[in-house]
């Protein structure tokens, strides 16, 4: 059987491509990804307010916001300890493990009529004699279509890019009993972890994530030395080891590598697009990807609907594609570039300490709301090196 499209990975990439192709009224579409659905998915499991807003347009929103923890407050400390509270103005930002949010569009993608095969390990694309691509392969079959969509995140196997790859390393653990504000995240940049930062997000009212991301690579692109673990356990020390004491750890550590880019590019091929991970498509100072996967999930769905409506021929669709995501995320990624540099200066500890004066709120939360992936933000600070976190009217995430 000929499909109209394939889909490899049914991520939040994936899956948002299915259901906007769907919406656009396009039959015959394939999705596949290699594990059965429900799956556990390691990841911080937070969806910023413009994830929130194409979780709306693809029709799942409201269980997202029945089914997710609410934030909304963000607690950032700089390298020198200082505290800036910054609070959402519209739309909270919700954390919904990716278990439950991945099925969600999964089963929407269903519901609209996208074909769902599950435990399909793709192993190799299907090119035509002239080189077009025209399928993937797995280990017992083969699925043809006469476009296909690559959303097999940062080990992509079928990716062109042939750049040195730039990643995040991270790891994160899961506690219940720890006390924290209610609706607050914290982001701590550690000056151990700089450029990058730590995290606590509230999944429940009775259970934390907690974790870090550190660079991959240092300067000459050459893999650290430094150990992840290591590193991970001085951060809790540092930050956590009171508020921890007492409480109890669920599961194991886990980890995974995050794949990025500034400059988007090599995201198409003859009959093939690639989007989100798969693409690079990730924040290089938040590590942020689930809105990025599903943004350009949408692009990359709208581009295929367009050659099969016929408004567009496919070199055409495919260009605007890329223009499309690089003038969606490139803006980001710089300013994400700028908080990187800015973090390696007291520059950042500057404006922490001088954030109450108007003036300099207003610009520090337009900066930081854009170099935290697009966040619109305004706050109060607590320039204090020796305020505490949160605590003075805590709830307390009691274990059951």
């Amino acid at each position: 059987m000929r499909n109209t499209a394939v889909i490899i990975g049914a991520g939040p990439g994936g899956a948002a491509a299915a259901v906007r192709l769907a919406q656009r009224g396009v039959k015959d579409i394939v999705l596949v990804d290699k594990d059965r659905f429900p799956r556990e998915k390691t990841c911080g499991s937070a969806l910023s307010p413009n994830g929130l807003k194409i979780a709306e347009e693809l029709g799942i929103g409201v269980d997202v916001k029945r089914l997710g923890y609410h934030i909304h407050s963000l607690v950032v400390v700089t390298p020198g300890k200082r505290q800036m509270h910054l609070r959402t103005t519209e739309g909270a930002a919700v954390v919904l493990l990716r278990k439950h949010f991945d099925n969600l569009l999964v089963e929407r993608a269903k519901a609209l009529g996208v074909q769902f095969r599950s435990e399909f390990r793709a192993t190799e694309l299907v090119r035509d004699g002239g080189g077009r691509v025209v399928g993937v392969r797995g280990k017992d079959d083969e699925i043809h279509a006469d476009y296909v969509v690559a959303a097999d995140g940062a080990h992509s196997i079928f990716s062109n890019d042939q750049r040195p790859k730039r990643t995040i390393s991270t790891l994160m653990g899961w506690w219940e009993g720890m006390e924290f504000a209610p609706g607050t995240m914290e982001m701590i940049f550690d000056k151990n972890l700089s450029p990058l930062y730590g995290w606590m997000f509230p999944e429940t009212d009775a259970r934390v994530n907690i974790g870090i991301c550190m660079d991959g690579e240092g300067p000459d692109g050459r893999k650290t030395e430094r150990n992840v673990r290591d590193v991970f356990a001085r951060f809790l020390e540092d930050h956590y080891a009171s508020r921890l004491a007492g409480t109890r750890q669920i599961g194991k550590l886990k980890g995974h590598p995050i794949s990025y880019t500034t400059w988007i590019r090599d995201c198409s091929d003859d009959g093939i697009l690639f989007l989100g991970e798969a693409a690079r498509i990730t924040h290089n100072a938040t590590g942020e990807g689930i809105f990025q996967a599903m943004q350009s999930g949408m692009y990359a769905a709208d581009a295929v609907a367009d050659v099969v409506s016929g408004r567009a021929t496919e070199a055409k669709a495919w260009a605007h594609y890329t223009w499309q995501c690089r003038q969606r995320f490139t803006f980001g990624f710089v300013m994400g570039h700028v908080l990187r540099g800015a973090l390696k200066t007291p520059l950042f500890d500057a404006i922490a300490l001088a954030y109450n004066s108007p003036s300099v709120k207003k610009v520090a939360t337009w900066a930081l709301g854009s170099a935290l992936a697009g966040s619109h933000l305004t706050g109060s600070a607590i320039p204090d090196e020796e305020a505490a976190m949160p605590s003075a009217t805590p709830s307390r995430a009691a274990a059951n």
